[in-house]
């Protein structure tokens, strides 16, 4: 198989030279544009599979601590996260074993976390029934959950990142 280089057309040497230049330096520029497309368009698609607001109240920079969250639970510990709020009654998505879940109702006071069997021994039931009705539920109630929930996501961030450091026996 023989692949044929087009000629580049100019004048002088000098002009092919340069020719020849501002077409690599063109593909160049098409390729990387190619890749940072491709980022974010990645990055939205992330986004969309780790928050869903059908109620539209959280604010983009809430999203993005959310994602970040996500990000960190990924890169940390090896586990998803969803986080889903719905304008009305819900039901659970299946779920894997690595994916912890967050669902809230706000219209009817309603809370649902999931934790992977490994997550939930980790935080531990008295650490989450806390979370659910001492944090989230109280906070439907007075409009604060989007708050509420970063808190909840970066207290459970915390209690993980702190059981890392702990010795067995301790």
């Amino acid at each position: 198989m023989h692949i044929a280089i087009p000629k580049v057309p100019g004048q002088s040497p000098r002009e092919k030279i340069i020719r020849a230049l501002a077409l690599v330096l063109i593909f160049a520029l098409v390729a990387w544009a190619f890749v940072k497309n491709n980022e974010r368009v990645l990055d939205t698609l992330s986004r969309q599979g780790t928050v869903y607001d059908e109620t539209g109240i959280l604010t983009e920079e809430q999203r993005k601590f959310i994602v970040s969250f996500a990000r960190a639970l990924k890169e940390e510990f090896g586990m998803s996260c969803r986080v889903q709020i719905f304008g009305g009654d819900f039901v659970v998505p299946a779920l894997d074993a690595k994916t912890m879940y967050m669902g809230l109702a706000p219209a009817i006071g309603s809370v649902e976390l999931r934790f992977p069997p490994m997550m939930s021994r980790a935080l531990g039931a008295d650490f989450i029934e806390s979370l659910k009705t001492e944090s989230l539920l109280p906070a439907l109630a007075t409009d604060e959950w989007p708050m509420e929930i970063q808190m909840a996501l970066a207290a459970i961030y915390e209690k993980l990142t702190g059981l890392e450091g702990d010795e067995p026996g301790e």
